[in-house]
């Protein structure tokens, strides 16, 4: 059953599917629900799921989860990748000083 839960004495909002998609156009609905995705747009997760239609798991939760994980792997990358590009950038201002 979909809806406000507590999970550990925490308020939450449980998403709950049956296993499998029926059509992959249901996601939006889905990513509707969802928050703390670290998508860049509103609806970037259900275009990424359709871009892997073919794939195993794409019709079913494990891909459902996985894509998340993804996009927050990609978050973190991109947190990385700018700071260490900052650092380079200060050094560089610095040594030119």
């Amino acid at each position: 059953m979909s809806g406000p839960e507590n999970y550990f004495g925490n308020a939450c909002q449980v998403v709950e599917t049956d296993g499998n998609f029926d059509s992959l156009q249901e996601l939006v609905y889905i990513e509707s629900a969802l928050s703390s995705t670290k998508t860049k747009f509103y609806g970037e997760l259900t275009q990424a799921m359709l871009a892997l239609a073919d794939a195993p798991g794409s019709s079913n939760g494990s891909g459902l989860m996985q894509t998340p994980a993804a996009f927050a792997i990609r978050d973190l990358y991109e947190k990385r990748s700018a700071q260490a590009a900052k650092v380079k950038q200060e050094a560089a201002a610095a040594a030119a000083a």
